[in-house]
């Protein structure tokens, strides 16, 4: 029977065609035919590649959640396992408590429902510039970027405490576009700020204000696109 260390069982995590592999109470068992460990990732809170025991000591399956999955082989613990152990217990208390408040998903929406608004607000504002439908897409355009700010942080906590930074494409262009949309996004609050006139200007200066509230709703729509095959679980 094989034997397993640490730095070994992190190759086999499920990723990228690789095997799924747990270690669990010393022994190492083979999930990746298990239809509740798909691509290494068990509920969206444990991974393969790891030593589980502690993760697991309090899961009310216990031992019966691996009778159907062969035993490869015992897993040799190493000096730094115990450190390990309470790294992984530490991030698995971060992932209860987002379970229950869900911060990312909570803030998520009202950037995007934001961008959508501000986007239909400046069709009515360019067939009929008044200074109410002005103020409509500037106040929420504003909103929409800071809220945006805050579902970034939100997002990437929860890239590293649920997916352990994993970078297949899913999460690499959601997390291009939200940056783009950020960034792209300061460029015409800064041209409301500097010079509040400029919504009304038929020159170069109005033509990027408008032109960057639409392409904001492409890229967000995008980052929604990709947040829903990363939830759902789409093949990557």
């Amino acid at each position: 029977m094989m034997e397993f260390t640490e730095e070994e069982l992190r190759k086999y995590n499920g990723q990228d065609g690789e095997p799924a592999y747990i270690a669990f109470k010393g022994n190492v068992y083979d999930v990746s035919e298990s239809k509740f460990w798909k691509n290494g990732i068990h509920f969206k809170k444990h991974y393969a590649g790891f030593d589980l025991t502690v993760e697991l000591a309090n899961a009310p399956h216990g031992d019966i959640v691996f009778q159907n999955c062969p035993q490869i082989g015992v897993f040799i613990a190493t000096t730094n396992e115990i450190s390990f152990d309470e790294k992984e217990a530490r991030k698995e208390r971060y992932r209860q408590w987002y379970a229950i408040y869900h911060p990312h998903p909570a803030v998520v929406h009202f950037p995007i429902a934001l961008h959508y608004f501000s986007g239909f607000a400046d069709v009515l504002f360019l067939s009929n510039p008044t200074t109410e439908y002005e103020a409509a897409v500037f106040l929420s355009f504003l909103i929409a970027t800071v809220m945006g700010f805050v579902a970034l942080i939100a997002g990437v906590f929860s890239w590293w405490i649920n997916y352990d930074f994993a970078t297949s494409k899913a999460f690499v262009i959601k997390l291009i576009g939200a940056l783009f949309t950020l960034i792209v996004g300061i460029s015409p609050l800064i041209q409301r700020f500097t010079n509040s006139d400029v919504p009304f200007s038929h020159g170069i200066d109005g033509l990027m204000y408008h032109g960057v509230i639409f392409i904001t709703i492409i890229s967000v729509t995008i980052v929604g696109y990709y947040g829903g095959k990363i939830t759902w679980g789409a093949r990557q």
